[in-house]
This record gives structure tokens, sequence and C-alpha cells, in this order.
């Protein structure tokens, strides 16, 4: 893992710090006991044995569940909600046999997978990116018939992601496009590839995935906490899972190992400050919680300290899912995180113009990150709504009515002057520096009639300048983190390894636990790739503990 964090006093073992805590072999202390919980058969109370145990029922988990189960083995599923656990919606789909049909743009697949691993300056395992981005659509292809009720458009068939309200969608359980295959993808960068879909109910996709996996054999224990493994002679086999209603466990001794599913640690303070020091300085608030049976959040590490327990290592400079969608981000709340992300120009607090504007929201993400307050301010004219048009957004398009509607004086400001304009942001935030922006838009719209931007290399045809009012700013901040996408060291096989980079036999790991899938940042232009490599990696893991690979 990184070597930030919180230097700990270890033991000649390097284990233990004097707090009792974990301590990796260079001496950074983890935020959980060096040794797992001590557990007595009395409270045992159920021994089951099985060729293959699941830890997690997310994507990842129900993928590898169905994946073994069909292999014809003995397989648990272990999951501390109520049910199988998702959020969004949205897949990357490359070069696949529904391609065409779903109006989706057939890609160069070498260069999609070396701007992947370029993306994580080279960290992630080009391996893993490689495998996936050449075989994940058969996966989704299999994932998509496991859903009995699963709908495929015909070409040319629009679905719509969200209907009409009052209106009954005609088609419930579908995978519509979110492409649009016209778009030149190469050189618009805030435009992904066009392999983007999503499921209209995902949630439906997720059920019927495990379904699946029980009719051919598994067995599913939802409201169990996975507290410890077993680990004999340097090999996994097997599992305690606490029973939330009974308080006892179920010891699950597992023939071929098990593959931890478990999730990221976004809802874990603590272990964020060690695995991703970025975000817990920036203060990236979480959205999208699930929670337990218990009522609290999922996603807090739990295959991190099994896994390290267990002798895993960790993968480094791990990648947060933290990208710009608009919103000022003052709250976790992602109802209120879209805005408007078009490439007009942008100030921070002092005033200041700090990046190309024509940036993806990932890269904006990092721009954000060193500005004061983290957050900056969107200011355009009236000339908004077609320039909107225009443009490639994560926020979509907006119109001056629209804007009129907006305007609160916390998020949104205007001002028939640009004076005015920033008089009422120094009204919300006294530490905007009113003299100094307007030195910076008298700077950006001569470059704008210059028609080169020598500051930051913005494409011509985005150099829009700030002259006619009304005018309007947006409050921008900083990304919510949607997940976190680290773990423990794995490779293509989805096995685990240890600090000696040795396999550890009978542990495997998919989603957003397996490291080594990304790194540093997520890389935006494969939009989806992070449900998407859950599912295939969780297919691979469930194939490979059938085979006892």
């Amino acid at each position: 893992a990184l070597a930030e964090g919180a230097a700990a006093e270890a033991d000649a073992e390097g284990t233990a710090a004097t707090s009792g805590n974990a301590v990796s072999a260079w001496g950074v202390e983890y935020p959980w006991p060096a040794e797992p919980p001590a557990i007595d058969d009395a409270d045992v109370e159920e021994e089951i044995q099985a060729d293959a145990v699941v830890v997690g029922l997310g994507v990842a988990g129900c993928a590898a569940f169905r994946a073994a189960a069909e292999e014809g083995v003995k397989v648990v599923g272990i999951e501390k909600g109520e049910m199988p656990q998702c959020r969004s919606s949205q897949y990357c789909y490359v070069n696949g046999s529904l391609t065409e049909q779903l109006g989706l743009g057939t890609v160069d697949a070498d260069k999609v997978i070396k701007e992947e691993w370029e993306c994580s300056a080279q960290y992630a395992d080009y391996a893993i990116i490689r495998k996936f981005v050449l075989n994940e659509a058969d996966v989704f292809d299999w994932w998509c018939m496991g859903d009995s009720q699963m709908y495929i458009p015909e070409p040319g068939e629009v679905i719509e992601m969200m209907p009409v309200e009052g209106s009954e969608p005609e088609h419930p359980y579908a995978v519509a496009s979110m492409t649009d295959p016209t778009v030149d993808y190469e050189n618009e960068p805030q435009a992904s590839y066009p392999t983007r879909v999503s499921f209209t109910n995902h949630q439906h996709v997720l059920d019927e995935n495990v379904q699946r996996g029980i009719e051919a054999g598994g067995s599913v224990y939802y409201g169990h906490f996975a507290e410890k493994l077993i680990v004999e002679g340097g090999r996994v086999t097997g599992v305690y899972a606490r029973n939330a209603e009974t308080g006892k466990y179920k010891k699950i001794t597992s023939a071929n190992g098990v593959v931890l599913a478990g999730g990221g640690c976004e809802f874990d303070k603590e272990m964020v400050k060690v695995f991703y020091p970025a975000m817990a300085e920036y203060n990236n608030l979480s959205a999208w919680p699930n929670f337990d049976v218990e009522g609290n959040p999922t996603n807090t590490g739990d295959a991190y300290k099994l896994g390290w327990w267990a002798g895993a290592a960790f993968s480094t400079f791990m990648a947060p899912m933290c990208h710009v969608m608009g919103g000022p981000n003052d709250m976790a709340n992602m109802m209120t995180s879209m805005g408007l992300t078009t490439p007009n120009l942008r100030l921070n607090y002092n005033g200041v113009r700090f990046m190309n504007e024509d940036s993806n929201c990932s890269d904006t993400e990092v721009a954000l990150e060193r500005q004061p307050k983290t957050k900056c301010f969107l200011i355009c004219d009236s000339h908004i709504g077609e320039q909107s048009e225009q443009a490639i957004t994560e926020g979509g398009s907006y119109t001056t009515e629209q804007l009129d509607g907006m305007v609160d004086g916390e998020t949104v400001f205007k001002g028939e002057t640009l004076e005015e304009l920033f008089d009422a942001i120094v009204a919300y935030d006294a530490d905007f520096d009113k003299e100094a922006a307007l030195a910076s838009v008298e700077r950006y719209n001569q470059l704008c009639s210059d028609g080169y931007d020598a500051d930051f290399c913005k494409q011509e045809k985005y150099l829009w300048p700030v002259v006619d009012g009304p005018f309007y700013a947006t409050r921008i901040g900083i990304g919510l983190c949607l997940t976190t996408m680290g773990g423990l060291y794995s490779d293509c096989e989805a096995r685990v390894y240890n600090n000696d980079k040795k396999v550890i036999p009978g542990l495997y790991a998919a989603g957003n636990c397996q490291g080594n899938r990304f790194a540093v940042k997520y890389p935006f232009k494969l939009s989806g790739a992070s449900h998407a490599m859950a599912m295939y990696y969780g297919y691979v893991a469930g194939k490979n503990i059938a085979a006892g690979l």
C-alpha cells in the first residue's frame, strides 16, 4: 500500500503496533487488530462443507457465485446485507456480439488497453486490463442471459433510462445504450468511448444471476458477516461467518478456497487515511451508502482485513472513483452532485484561471484538488444555452431560463454586469477575489479574441468569451467518492498474492477489493469499467475457484 499514513512502532516481526493494530513490513499502521478475532468452538452454530465460498454479493460476488455454481461445485455465498448489493448501473461493452445492435461503436482494443494502463501511470497490472478489455463483452452477454426477463433492444430502438413520471416503462428490465457513436471521442476530451451501456434495473440483474446460481446448486446466507478466514498450512480453506440474528458463527470449510468480493473501504475513515490519503486530505464525501442488516454502511474494508490476516499484500497507489459532475458537493448527496460541466471559463477563489476547462471529469478532479477550498466558479454569459448544446458534458445542457430558476446566491449566481456577478459571489463568501477575477476575465477574453489559448491550450472552438450579459456563475466542487478501487494484490486470474509476490493458495479477490485493476485515478474514457471489471473478474474468480486453479 502507499507508504503514507501514520508510521507505527512495530514488533520484531513487523506485524503488530504497540496499540495492538496491524503494521506493514515497512512500518505503516493499519486500523485493525494485528490478529483476527478468536472464535470459540462453542460459538459455532453450524458447520458447512463446500467446494467454494464467495464473501460479498455485489456485482463481483454475484458473478463469482453463479459462475462457480454452474461448474457443478458446491458454492456458498455470504452477504451481510439482506439482498445482493448494487448502486448505479453503467457498464462498458467493448466490441461484442451486441455492439451493432445496441448502437455502440467499434474501437481499437489495443489503443483502449494502452490508454487505460497509462491512466494508472502504469501502476495497474497490464495483463489485468488487457484480459478484461478483450473478453468482457462475452461475459456481459452471459450476465444479461442470467436475467430471465432481460430485454435487448432492436437496432435503432431507444430505451429510456428515465421514463416520463407516472408512466410504466414498456421494458422494465432492459439494456440501454448511453452512447452517441457520432461523437468524435478521439478528439473530445470529455467524450467517453462509444461503449457505454446501462441497465434499467440493475438490482434485478443481480437478483436474477444469484437465482441462476441457486438453481445450479449454490446456497446463499444473507445477514451473515465474514469475520475470519480459515488458513491451514498457508492455504485458505474456509471462513467463519457471524449470523446477525443469533450472534453465532457458521464455520464454512471449502475444498477450493474463498473468493473475497466484499467491496471497497470508503465508509471506513481510518482505512481511507491509510490507503487513499488524498481522498482523506481533500475530504471527498462518500455517496450511495448500502447498509448491512445491522443498519451500518457496507464498503468498510472487510476484505482488506480478512486478506491481510491471511497474509495478503496490497496494491499500490490505490484509486478512488472521484470525479467532478458539476455540483458543489457540500454534502454527500447524489441528487445535488450534478451541474454545469461545459468548457466555459473557470476561476478559483483567488480569482485565477487554473485549468484547461475542456478536460474530462477525472482530470478536473485532479485540478480542483489543488485549488483553495477545492472549489471553483464556472463563469458564463447569456450564450450558455447555445454553448452547452455544442459541448460534450457530464452534466447535460442548460439554458439561461433554467439557470435563472436555479439562482440562489449560494450555488448559482447572476449579475447584469461582471461586477454585479462577482459582488454576488463575494456576498456569499468574502474570500473570493473580485479584482483578480475581473482581470482574469479580461485576460481570457483576449485569448478568445486571439483564437489561441496561450495559457492552457484549450481547443479554439471552446474559447467562448464572457462579454454579453446577463452573466452567471455556478460553484463547482471536487467529486463525491463513488467507490474505492484498490485492495488486495492480485493477477489476471483473480488470485491474491502475499508480500513476497507469491500466490496465496485458495484465496481470490474480485470487485472493489481486487487490487491492481486501477491506480492513481479513475480512467474516465472507458466509462462503466468499474462495474464491468467487477462482473468480469467475478466471473473469472468463480471459474478458477471451481477448477481449483
